[in-house]
């Protein structure tokens, strides 16, 4: 299983909110996973080429369907909305041409977002501080960024939580763990993993 900094639900180190649920879920089978930590596009084309078994934290939309096998069971749920920079609070329910966008190398915003990508002019940075700097210093007009993580990094950045604008909901996502196509007995490992799922939730 390979993914790297989505705090909290993901450090840089591979710990986290899903890393602990995949752990917790996997136990009631007695089966272990070994995690990799390496940047989330990478992991997406470890993935897809069966380099490794899986990758989690993915959106299950179309862009990902057409190369990754998905169970049943999402990990979690997350809600993302659109972030603007204070001098900026407008709403792109209906996004104007070329509107500056800061986005996450390799990361799923969405159907919605799909439907209006071609429209964004993209500025694309690999961590999600790079994201909210350039909204501070208005070197991008629009972010679509994850409730928690938004909130989570301008802690560990030790910035107060309006020093951004939070406008309308871009998604709630289902967040899935990825299988590749190219591995064998996925089916197996799918099974193990959504019945550790079903029970864990069942719990909670």
């Amino acid at each position: 299983m390979t993914r790297d900094s989505w705090p909290p639900f993901e450090n840089p180190d591979g710990t986290g909110i899903s890393r602990d649920i995949i752990v917790k879920a996997l136990a009631y089978s007695n089966s272990e996973a070994e995690f990799i930590a390496v940047p989330y596009a990478r992991a997406l084309r470890m993935t897809e080429k069966g380099l490794v078994d899986c990758v989690f934290n993915v959106t299950k939309q179309g862009s990902t369907t057409d190369k990754f096998i998905f169970g049943k069971e999402p990990l979690l749920q997350v809600k993302a909305s659109y972030f603007y920079s204070l001098n900026n609070k407008m709403s792109y329910k209906a996004p104007a041409d070329n509107t500056v966008a800061g986005v996450i190398i390799g990361y799923e915003y969405g159907n919605e977002y799909e439907s209006h990508r071609h429209r964004f002019k993209e500025v694309k940075v690999s961590h999600q501080q790079q994201i909210i700097k350039m909204l501070i210093r208005d070197k991008i007009e629009v972010a679509i960024m994850f409730d928690k993580v938004a909130e989570f990094t301008l802690k560990e950045m030790h910035r107060d939580l309006d020093v951004i604008y939070k406008g309308h909901i871009n998604h709630i996502s289902d967040i899935y763990i990825g299988f590749s196509k190219e591995i064998e007995n996925v089916d197996k490992k799918i099974q193990l993993l959504d019945m550790g799922l079903s029970k864990l939730k069942s719990y909670i």
